[in-house]
């Protein structure tokens, strides 16, 4: 009997000792913890800068920082608080009001520093600040250029009804003015929009959407407007096949060109509300006599359409032949 009691405490023995291994371990694991949570770090922190109202007839030349870097000293509790949350309060600088308090003559500058006033405030946790960079914000004003750019829209669009559908997208305004030195406007000709993905759709939209600037230009250049309207319009394609007279083109003077056949079969795809405009006055075709001083035995046919939405889905035939008369 007593021999089953050793062996039985002799089991037990080592599942009570790894239980306390661990229990020691969670214990040393928290002390270390609370230890870490309590000592002081440094650590740098982005908080971001937004600029709004600049000065009417002024503009800023030098590119203004999108990010003070400010170097922090706190506990670890208090950090490991500031790294859980996923953004910081963003500081908005009113350019108007800043300049205005100084000379418009020459450049401004103010002190980072005071102007960010309680960190602690900002971060919503207590904090020392070392250091931030740049220790100033400096607002160098130039000659300002206008320039008339055009707006081109950045669309996707995922159709219910995939085939046979077309889109027209008007863009208001489709021009906007843009303001900066001349080296910069010389390089900008067209700005894009946003992109916009629209899903399943099978009617007429009509959105707003933000003027995109790339990074670069951020800050050195001033735009007209912010934002512009799409209109998105979809309608169904139809389909004509007309008989088109063939034109000859760049035949010399007194020369008289025949073409056979004397006409073409072109087939044209229009949205519907366009296809009672689909005649021979909207649609040519034509060969050029250029071809023949190539020694070409036949022309080619070009078909051209005044109706900017239309396709050419056939011309039939593609080639022609032809007899040269003097006159």
């Amino acid at each position: 009997m007593q021999n089953k009691d050793v062996s039985s405490i002799k089991r037990k023995y080592p599942t009570r000792r790894i239980f306390s291994f661990f229990i020691c371990l969670l214990i040393s694991a928290f002390l270390w913890l609370i230890s870490a949570l309590n000592r002081s770090y440094t650590r740098t922190v982005a908080i971001p800068v937004k600029f709004i109202n600049y000065p009417v007839g002024k503009r800023i030349v030098n590119k203004l920082p999108p990010y003070i870097m400010a170097d922090i000293k706190t506990s670890g509790a208090k950090l490991l608080m500031l790294l859980v949350k996923k953004s910081i309060a963003e500081i908005t600088i009113d350019v108007s009001a800043v300049t205005n308090k100084k000379s418009l003559s020459g450049n401004t500058s103010i002190n980072t520093v005071a102007f960010i006033g309680n960190l602690s405030k900002l971060l919503n946790t207590d904090v020392d600040l070392i250091k931030v960079k740049p220790d100033s914000i400096h607002f160098i004003f130039g000659k300002t250029f206008t320039k008339k750019v055009f707006i081109k829209p950045q669309v996707q669009i995922n159709y219910n009804i995939p085939q046979g559908i077309f889109k027209r997208i008007k863009v208001t305004p489709q021009f906007i003015t843009i303001s900066s030195d001349s080296a910069t406007l010389s390089k900008i000709d067209t700005l894009y929009t946003e992109k916009l993905v629209l899903n399943n759709l099978n009617q007429k939209v009509e959105q707003q959407t933000d003027i995109q600037l790339s990074e670069e230009l951020d800050g050195l250049v001033a735009l007209s407007a912010q934002k512009v309207t799409l209109q998105i319009n979809l309608d169904e394609y139809a389909q004509k096949t007309i008989q088109l007279p063939v034109q000859v083109l760049n035949a010399p003077v007194n020369t008289s060109v025949k073409t056979f056949p004397a006409t073409v079969n072109v087939t044209i795809t229009v949205p519907y509300n366009l296809f009672d405009s689909l005649n021979a006055s909207t649609i040519k075709a034509f060969v050029d006599f250029k071809q023949i001083a190539n020694q070409k035995e036949k022309l080619t046919v070009t078909v051209s359409s005044s109706i900017i939405d239309s396709k050419i889905t056939q011309i039939s035939p593609q080639k022609v032949e032809f007899v040269i008369r003097k006159q």
